[in-house]
């Protein structure tokens, strides 16, 4: 038997340790750290905010560590709310971003999904993937973040509508994970 990777994921969210030990459980040995509280920079950048966390996680616990993060790019609205995803949620949710496009014709926008990677020997290293797509008239479905109004370029439906286990076939977020899977296969001791 062949010694697989370890690596250490910080994250607190279920869902993304569900799709993540669905994703990566097979090619990689995966430790989930739930209690380790990071301080999460302010910014519109996704790529920002996982580097500055990776690099966190890895002072605090010495070994090679991984983090993740998302966010919701909208281009007539300057790319806002970008990584503030989860306070947008909180404050205004999906219906207030949709109210914000009402008389917007361009409702172009992408999610993008970016994992941080940091360890003694390679530094902070970021991997990012977007996926194009609109934002719809109105809320459809039932999902987490913005799966309710992002609609995939090439469909009609939501995310919320497709189902997480669709849109996770060909996600940004499982294309970000296998850059750095791979990048961790290339640079192997």
């Amino acid at each position: 038997m062949t010694n697989r990777r370890k690596l250490t994921f910080v994250t607190k969210n279920k869902e993304k340790i569900s799709d993540i030990t669905k994703m990566l459980g097979d090619k990689i040995d995966l430790k989930f750290l739930s209690e380790l509280e990071l301080l999460e920079i302010q910014s519109l950048s996704v790529e920002e905010v996982v580097a500055f966390k990776a690099k966190q996680a890895h002072e605090i616990l010495g070994v090679p560590v991984a983090v993740s993060d998302s966010g919701l790019e909208i281009k007539s609205l300057n790319n806002f709310p970008g990584a503030l995803v989860k306070f947008v949620n909180e404050t205004i949710g999906q219906e207030g971003i949709v109210r914000l496009l009402e008389n917007n014709q361009d409702r172009k926008s992408f999610f993008v999904a970016a994992i941080g990677y940091c360890d003694s020997k390679h530094g902070t290293k970021v991997f990012v993937e977007r996926d194009e797509g609109t934002i719809a008239q109105e809320p459809r479905g039932k999902g987490w973040h913005f799966d309710c109004i992002f609609v995939p370029k090439g469909d009609t439906r939501t995310w919320a509508e497709i189902g997480r286990k669709r849109k996770n076939e060909d996600s940004a977020f499982r294309r970000a994970l296998e850059k750095m899977f791979n990048f961790l296969l290339k640079n192997d001791k």
